[in-house]
C-alpha cells in the first residue's frame, strides 16, 4: 500500500509540474502577443492620418450639373435643373455672341448722350394792312413826278394818296402801331401820325373827332377818328382823306403797302 501511494504520488507530481509549466508557457505567450500587438499597433494620429479623407464634394453628387433623378411615382429619370443657373433680370440682358453687354442707361447718361434740343425758330408774322377808308383813290402817290394841283392851280409832287370819303366816315389805322403824335396843320387840318415796325410811319390828314391819344397802341383797322368836312390845301377835291407813309423818313406809296397796283 505504501508502495502504491508513493508511485501514484510521483506520477501526480510529474503531471502537475508539466501542467504548471504549460500554463506558465501559455501566460508568457499571451503576454508576449499582447506586448507585440501594442508595439506594432499604429498611433491614433497615424491611424487617423492613414484613413482616407472624405470631403462633402465626394460624398454628395454635384448638383451643378444636370443629374437624372428617378421619380418616385413612375421611376422615370427627371432632369434636375442646375441650382447655379440664374434667371436674367432687368439689369442684365443676354447679348448676341461677340457683342459686349451695354451698361444700363440712366437719367444722367441719357442727359449726357442726348442731342441738344434744337433752338426754336421764332416766326414773325407779316403785318396786316387795311384801307383807311373804303373809297377809291382820287389822287395817287406821284413820287418824283409832278401832278397838277387843282386847288392852287400848279404842278407839284404828291407825297401822299387821296381817298374819296364822306364827311363823318370812320378813319382806320393802316396797320398795327402806336400813336406818335396828334397835330394841327394850317393847310391839312388835324393830322394823326402812327409809328409802326421797320421804321415805318403813317400820317392821316383831314381827321375830325379824334379818338386816340399820343402813346396809345392801335391795331390794324382800329378807328382813329372821322373824315373832316374839308382839307384847305386840297379843298377842290371835296371831303376826302389824305394819307402819307414813310420808311425811315423816305415817302413810300400807300398802295404798295396795301398790295394794290392800280388806281381805283
Amino acid at each position: 500500500m505504501k508502495q502504491y501511494h508513493s508511485k501514484h504520488t510521483a506520477v501526480l507530481s510529474t503531471r502537475g509540474f508539466y501542467t504548471i509549466l504549460t500554463v506558465c508557457a501559455l501566460i508568457i505567450a499571451a503576454s508576449a502577443w499582447v506586448l507585440w500587438s501594442d508595439a506594432t499597433a499604429p498611433a491614433d494620429d497615424e491611424t487617423q492620418a492613414s484613413l482616407p479623407i472624405i470631403t462633402p464634394a465626394e460624398t454628395l453628387p454635384d448638383l451643378t450639373e444636370d443629374t437624372p433623378v428617378l421619380s418616385e411615382e413612375n421611376g422615370e429619370a427627371d432632369e434636375m435643373t442646375s441650382t447655379n443657373e440664374t434667371t436674367p433680370t432687368d439689369e442684365t440682358t443676354p447679348t448676341d455672341e461677340g457683342e459686349e453687354a451695354q451698361p444700363e442707361e440712366t437719367e444722367d447718361t441719357a442727359a449726357e448722350t442726348a442731342e441738344p434740343a434744337p433752338t426754336p425758330v421764332e416766326t414773325v408774322s407779316a403785318p396786316v394792312y387795311v384801307r383807311p377808308v373804303s373809297g377809291a383813290v382820287i389822287t395817287p402817290f406821284s413820287g418824283d413826278e409832278l401832278l397838277f394841283q387843282p386847288t392852287f392851280g400848279d404842278w407839284r409832287v404828291h407825297t401822299g394818296t387821296d381817298f374819296a370819303a364822306e364827311a363823318g366816315e370812320t378813319v382806320m389805322a393802316l396797320t398795327d402801331g402806336t400813336v406818335q403824335k396828334v397835330t394841327q396843320d394850317g393847310l391839312y387840318g388835324t393830322c394823326v401820325t402812327l409809328s409802326h415796325d421797320a421804321d415805318l410811319t403813317s400820317t392821316y390828314c383831314g381827321v375830325a373827332d379824334v379818338r386816340v391819344v399820343e402813346g396809345q397802341a392801335v391795331a390794324a383797322g382800329e378807328a382813329l377818328g372821322t373824315v373832316a368836312e374839308t382839307i384847305d390845301a386840297e379843298a377842290a377835291l371835296g371831303p376826302h382823306l389824305h394819307v402819307e407813309a414813310a420808311r425811315a423818313g423816305t415817302p413810300v406809296d400807300v398802295l404798295e403797302l396795301l398790295g394794290e397796283s392800280e388806281i381805283e
